[in-house]
């Protein structure tokens, strides 16, 4: 939408080109020329000339109907609005300040204490980040090959951002190495990597030696078994469970996506977000929020907004409805078959599983069961005991609960609504508990329950 914006200097208009792309067509009414030929060095139109004469006007206004934005001084304000009229009398008039007697003009007046809200803030926070990259930028600058790491089985959230974070450093596939120590297996998964043309590599410990320089994206140090020592960089939106051992670090979990954070990041640094980055990291919020329905802030809001316009739909709605595997749909058999719901709670146990993801896939899933506030889904993965919690989100946080249930006995937390915890069967075994389907299934509604009734008493 064409605007124009009615200002005697050029401090609004600095403002406003902080913010990053516009969503107006603005043109800028300055008075003086120099203020004009500044904005207009930067790529924005502008016009100069005396704003209490009509001249300026019927050379700005094209339909009659913009809005008009009028920032001039209280004693000028009915000259500026008089000139204004002459030229187009209906157009709708904004003016910024407290506005002044004008005879019961049509006017809408807007706070000062609002404007500096709504655009110095988001300009603080665009320079904290164009700060925060041009750091990552400077430390990356000297190294010739950079490995860039997910977890063992990455998700769409870290594969959209290590994307992201290459994209931002500028590096060639050669440069950059997107990798996991494991692999993709959830069908989703492979469908996006195949359909956008992300390349991933499955790399050994080893091999670390071979870069120059290790980023971290959507994960942490600590979440390995192997000793990594000090990485480069992480971004990552789950909590520091130990302290991050990194030169870099931007750890928010506050986030509702590690895909939000990369788009900040791009977006501060003016990197033009191409049709594939915007669809990985679209899906990548999209996946981690459940369509922002699952712990979205406002920033993934405006993250999912932004990349919603450039995003390719098409490959979307393949990517998200792969091919399912008859072997999955066995094991949600054998969940359905054994579900049960105790105190709100919808315990299912599947098993043994062939990949995780497939168990917070079932979560998600069976939250939707009448009367279930609560899922817990657990299943067997390569001598490993994985749970996956779900919530309805207004309830105790389920990090806080996951935790006290199982961190004695292996990884656990998470955030508000979705939680997940690991334990290595030998340390299953260890603390005394069977490790037959039933009797584990059984031992992981008593022990969630329980951490549950003492968050409510």
């Amino acid at each position: 939408m064409r605007c124009l914006f009615v200002c005697a200097d050029d401090f609004l208009w600095r403002l406003a080109a902080d913010r990053g792309e516009a969503r107006l067509s603005t043109l800028w009414i300055v008075e003086r020329p120099r203020v004009r030929a500044r904005i207009r060095a930067h790529g924005a139109e502008a016009l100069a000339g005396r704003l209490d004469e009509e001249a300026v006007y019927r050379r700005a206004f094209r339909t009659g109907a913009e809005p008009v934005l009028l920032a001039v001084d209280r004693a000028r304000q009915a000259r500026v609005i008089a000139a204004i009229r002459k030229v187009a009398p209906a157009a709708p008039l904004v003016v910024l300040g407290e506005a002044a007697s004008l005879d019961a003009e049509p006017v809408v007046t807007l706070p000062p204490a609002r404007v500096t809200a709504g655009m110095l803030e988001p300009a603080l926070e665009r320079a904290l980040t164009r700060a925060k990259v041009a750091r990552v930028r400077e430390h990356f600058g000297r190294a010739d090959r950079v490995l860039i790491l997910m977890q063992d089985d990455p998700d769409p959230d870290a594969i959209a951002s290590a994307l992201g974070l290459k994209m931002l450093l500028g590096r060639s596939k050669s440069a950059a190495t997107i990798a996991t120590f494991g692999t993709i297996r959830r069908p989703e998964n492979r469908a996006m990597t195949r359909i956008l043309d992300i390349d991933v590599e499955q790399v050994k410990p080893p091999a670390l030696e071979e870069y120059d320089m290790i980023a971290m994206v959507d994960t942490q140090p600590a979440i390995f078994e192997e000793a990594l020592g000090e990485v480069d960089l992480v971004i990552d939106h789950h909590p520091e469970e130990t302290p991050v051992r990194a030169r870099l670090k931007d750890v928010r979990p506050s986030y509702g996506a590690t895909s939000t954070i990369l788009t900040e990041y791009l977006r501060a640094a003016d990197v033009k977000i191409r049709e594939r980055l915007a669809t990985a990291l679209l899906y990548g919020i999209k996946a981690d929020t459940l369509h922002l329905e699952r712990g979205a802030t406002k920033a993934d809001m405006e993250a999912f907004a932004f990349l919603h316009a450039h995003a390719n739909h098409n490959a979307l709605r393949r990517i998200e409805r792969p091919d399912l595997p008859d072997a999955a749909l066995d094991v949600l058999a054998r969940g359905i078959e054994g579900r049960r719901l105790a105190d709100g709670v919808m315990f299912v146990h599947l098993g043994a599983v062939t990949y995780p993801e497939l168990i917070a896939q079932f979560a998600d899933l069976f939250l939707q069961v009448e009367g279930a506030e609560w899922s817990v889904v657990s299943g067997c993965v390569n001598q490993e005991l994985h749970i996956s919690v779900r919530n309805v989100g207004y309830v105790r946080a389920a990090g806080d609960v996951v935790h006290e249930a199982f961190g004695n006995l292996g990884g656990a937390g998470g955030h508000r609504s979705m939680a997940k915890a690991v334990v290595k069967l030998r340390d299953w075994r260890a603390a005394g508990l069977s490790a037959g389907d039933r009797e584990m299934g059984e031992a992981i509604a008593s022990r969630f329950l329980a951490a549950l009734r003492r968050g409510r008493g």
